[in-house]
């Protein structure tokens, strides 16, 4: 077997993946919701969470402190997220996702899972479980390598 032909499988998955990635850009809810991705992980991730300084979220999501910070700053001007400063440490401030936050994130959720039904319901019954299965299986093994590599 060549080289090339060794590669045919990984290069396959990377167009896939590029195309996959293109089309969910297109139809993302965010445009009509008027939210970017970021602003969407950084609301997902509040719901989880009493509150949360902009370094935990930095941490989980992959961007840098200062862009946390900026997200953050129009999820405040948009009244999703509020900010607060902790009674122990005036110098630690607290992120939290609104009442205004919470309902929003419900509509984009609700979007995203009509949208993702309408999928499985194209791909059929087997198919569908076959491929929730297999989805589930390759984010327990990134997220194991990400943990191994912490």
């Amino acid at each position: 077997m060549t080289e090339n032909e060794a590669r045919e499988p990984f290069n396959t998955f990377e167009d896939l993946m590029a195309r996959f990635q293109r089309v969910v850009h297109m139809q993302s809810v965010n445009k009509f919701l008027g939210l970017t991705a970021s602003q969407v992980f950084i609301l997902r991730f509040l719901d989880t969470k009493e509150y949360a300084k902009a370094s935990d979220i930095a941490r989980v999501s992959g961007l840098s402190p200062g862009a946390v910070t900026q997200v953050c700053d129009e999820l405040v001007r948009m009244n999703l997220v509020e900010r607060s400063r902790s009674d122990e440490d005036r110098r630690v401030v607290y992120i939290a996702i609104t009442l205004l936050g919470k309902s929003r994130l419900s509509e984009v959720r609700s979007v995203r899972s009509g949208r993702m039904l309408k999928i499985l319901n194209q791909l059929g019954e087997q198919d569908a479980r076959d491929f929730m299965r297999i989805l589930h299986r390759v984010v327990e093994i990134l997220e194991k390598n990400v943990e191994d590599k912490s």
